[in-house]
């Protein structure tokens, strides 16, 4: 590698970290910018470019934050305010991130609950996490209707991919009660109050040595992995 070469990646290398270090250093427990703030302010800079890819299936930013918005929409209309929590109990799909995403918008916290989980340790998850919504999938759904009715909270239930004549009085299709939900970014009043140092997911322990605990994750800790 010639002197030209090398100095051209230093050059970058530092650049890169001088970037990193201030956005680190702008991240304020105290400050009303949220992980969903941040997420958005990706979306205006690479709308067209592509944010996720899982399997065959992609999202560009702007699509995201589409489906982000209709799932935050949805979520007001469900009576959800600043500080609930909803369980989501999902397997890795494309949604996944829009799902919890399109919930802080409007200052509600996902529990990501691990969907290996069963029986006890499951119903402990979604007990502790206070929660009073639960989205599944079709995958996820029959763990969870096993311990339905030992949970100490009445849930609603929203299940991706369900046909909409598989309803049930207490298990809803999310698929389609997104469909016609307003693509509009919730107004930034909605969160307003909210700062950096509340949580924004709750991650729960394996569970290994006993039932699982949960890690709380503030918006500012989010935003150091986005």
């Amino acid at each position: 590698m010639n002197l030209i070469d090398r100095a051209r990646r230093e050059f970058i290398f530092i650049k890169r970290l001088l970037r990193l270090l201030r956005h680190i250093r702008e991240v304020d427990s105290n400050s009303p910018v949220l992980v969903c703030d941040d997420v958005e302010a990706s979306v205006d800079r690479h709308s067209a470019r592509i944010a996720l890819l899982f399997e065959d299936k992609s999202l560009t930013y702007a699509e995201m934050d589409v489906l982000a918005n209709r799932v935050a929409n949805w979520g007001l209309s469900r009576g959800l305010k600043p500080g609930d929590t909803v369980a989501v109990f999902l397997p890795n799909r494309l949604e996944y991130i829009p799902i919890w995403y399109g919930l802080s918008k409007i200052g509600v916290i996902s529990a990501l609950i691990n969907n290996a989980l069963t029986g006890q340790g499951l119903a402990h998850c979604i007990n502790i996490s206070t929660a009073s919504l639960t989205i599944v999938d079709p995958t996820t759904l029959p763990a969870f209707a096993e311990i339905e009715a030992s949970l100490s909270r009445h849930q609603e239930v929203f299940v991706l991919d369900l046909a909409q004549g598989d309803e049930t009085s207490h298990h809803h299709s999310l698929t389609q009660a997104l469909k016609g939900v307003s693509t509009v970014r919730p107004d930034r009043k909605i969160r307003q109050g909210m700062v950096a140092r509340d949580p924004a997911l709750y991650i729960y322990t394996s569970g290994t040595t006993g039932l699982p605990k949960a890690a709380k994750i503030t918006h500012a800790r989010a935003q150091l992995y986005m």
